[in-house]
């Protein structure tokens, strides 16, 4: 069993316009891995043996909130794909409409400031906090981004975050990226270790971290708190998967990461 917690998908109408437009300015060896839509993602699961995948749609505006939270309410068929919805700060109605998600199966909230206007720990994200609840997941982009565009990106450090979880320290968390992309030191000081859940997700490739260094990482932070993902279609699903796969780890410790984990956070029935 293979659940992947970091997939990014968009409608098929607008699909080609994002892909052109995440390939801008990152660095040289980021490419796509597939089409950044459903059928796309679906066919990478099958041809990777992916089982159960979470799905993202951002929304870089208010006024596109409503439209990508369609999207995925309509994407998630709780059975091969379940979804996080997408929210910000200066979106009127945010209460009505995190519950309309919660109403409709959605697991949660993915942010990313890497793309969305906003600081980890800025206040007026402090109500989108709080309309979570102690039920749904605040899953966040953490760290930079790959290439000059992003080299000094600073609206999610692991600092701002380690802010946050400690005034919201019953909000479910996951800190994408090990807690900081291409931020690792950072990271391991304010925030493995802590009560929150870090995906593994590297770019270009978690295969480009040494190996001992993301299993004492782990080790740490404890593997009933790390979860899988690839960063569809950023990513080649088949050598992260290959990669996890080599880590000096237990068997136990990688059944907790590929797939134990992500079922117990999201209340997953992969039974399905």
């Amino acid at each position: 069993m293979i659940i992947d917690t970091h997939t990014h998908v968009y409608p098929e109408k607008i699909a080609r316009a994002v892909e052109e437009a995440a390939l801008q300015g990152v660095a040289e060896e980021t490419k796509l891995y597939g089409s950044i839509t459903i059928n796309g993602l679906l066919s990478s699961m099958e041809h990777n043996g992916v089982d159960i995948s979470a799905i993202f749609c951002l929304a870089e505006k208010a006024s596109q909130v409503t439209a990508a939270n369609d999207f995925v309410i309509q994407s998630a068929d709780q059975k091969r794909l379940f979804g996080l919805g997408t929210m910000l700060p200066d979106f009127e109605d945010y209460e009505a409409e995190i519950n309309r998600l919660r109403s409709n199966g959605i697991k949660g909230i993915k942010w990313s400031s890497l793309f969305q206007a906003f600081e980890l720990d800025d206040e007026r994200m402090f109500p989108l906090y709080e309309a979570l609840g102690d039920d749904m997941v605040a899953y966040f982009h953490m760290g930079r981004g790959p290439g000059k565009k992003h080299a000094t990106h600073a609206n999610s450090t692991p600092d701002k975050l380690a802010r946050v979880i400690e005034t919201f320290p019953k909000m479910k968390v996951v800190a994408a990226h090990f807690g900081g992309l291409f931020m690792l030191e950072e990271a391991r000081k304010q925030l493995v270790g802590k009560d929150i859940y870090l995906d593994i997700v590297w770019s270009p490739s978690i295969s480009k971290l040494e190996p001992n260094l993301v299993a004492g990482i782990i080790r740490q932070h404890g593997s009933d708190k790390i979860l899988f993902g690839t960063d569809y279609p950023f990513c080649d699903v088949k050598a992260e998967i290959e990669a996890v796969s080599r880590l000096p780890l237990s068997a136990e410790d990688k059944e907790r990461i590929f797939w134990k984990n992500a079922e117990e956070l999201f209340s997953l029935e992969t039974a399905w």
